[in-house]
């Protein structure tokens, strides 16, 4: 019984946190751990360095721009929608071949 009443109150407390935060800073948050992840596996790229930071982290930024770009609202917003789908195709695009042919350059860059 005290493990079921513990995962209920683990649930609610780790929903109320999303609850109340502004979308905007949400957003903020997750470009700013898309940046920072895109930084280390261009860095590693650079250090000709292939390890679990440089995976963990390229795998990292692939998750987070995929969940931008499956959240987006095209019904509400469809040109603001549609520019940032491209961006992030775009990024995705860069960080996917810049580790295939490692070049670190372009992927920091977009």
């Amino acid at each position: 019984m005290k493990l079921n009443q513990a995962k209920k109150f683990y649930k609610k407390s780790q929903n109320d946190g999303l609850e109340n935060a502004n979308p905007f800073e949400i957003f903020k948050k997750i470009n700013y751990e898309l940046v920072r992840a895109l930084r280390v596996v261009s860095q590693k790229i650079e250090k000709k360095e292939i390890d679990e930071v440089r995976q963990k982290n390229f795998s990292k930024a692939l998750t987070i721009i995929y969940t931008i770009q499956t959240n987006l609202n095209f019904d509400k917003e469809l040109k603001i929608s549609s520019d940032l789908f491209t961006f992030y195709e775009y990024c995705r695009k860069k960080l996917i071949e810049g580790i295939t042919s490692l070049k670190s350059k372009d992927i920091f860059k977009s």
